[in-house]
């Protein structure tokens, strides 16, 4: 299975529509926003071009471009599509292994601060420790 196979089974999931609806011709927003959806992720996170897209669901390349414009303006303005947007968009990372630079980065970030607050933590209990044996 491929990986925008995936990515229509997660979107299609998320959506609780069926495969066969996916594939359909039906009209209604439910489905062309799922539809939407995964030309956008295809798009945006495998980096499929227009013409790749519109092939493999045996579209038209404009339909794919439409679609993909649309797809931008509605996750600023539709609340309801964002979510549902996020909810896939998360899903298909991590059913793919995938990570954004900025997401490692603050991954790195954490690590690094943690790994100070950890060094500095066992200086301090050193510290402590060699206090209390001039103590003793």
């Amino acid at each position: 299975m491929d990986k925008l196979d995936r990515i229509v089974e997660t979107a299609c999931y998320v959506g609780d529509i069926s495969i066969k609806e996916f594939k359909s011709k039906g009209r209604e927003r439910h489905i062309i926003d799922i539809k939407r959806m995964v030309y956008a992720l295809a798009k945006e996170l495998v980096g499929m071009r227009y013409l790749h897209i519109a092939r493999h669901f045996n579209i038209n390349h404009a339909t794919v471009m439409h679609h993909c414009k649309l797809h931008r303006n509605l996750i600023e303005v539709d609340a309801f599509y964002f979510r549902k947007y996020k909810t896939i968009l998360e899903m298909v990372k991590s059913d793919l292994n995938t990570i954004e630079v900025d997401e490692l980065m603050d991954v790195v970030a954490r690590l690094r601060a943690n790994k100070e607050s950890q060094m500095e933590l066992k200086e301090r209990l050193h510290n402590y420790y060699k206090s209390t044996e001039n103590e003793n």
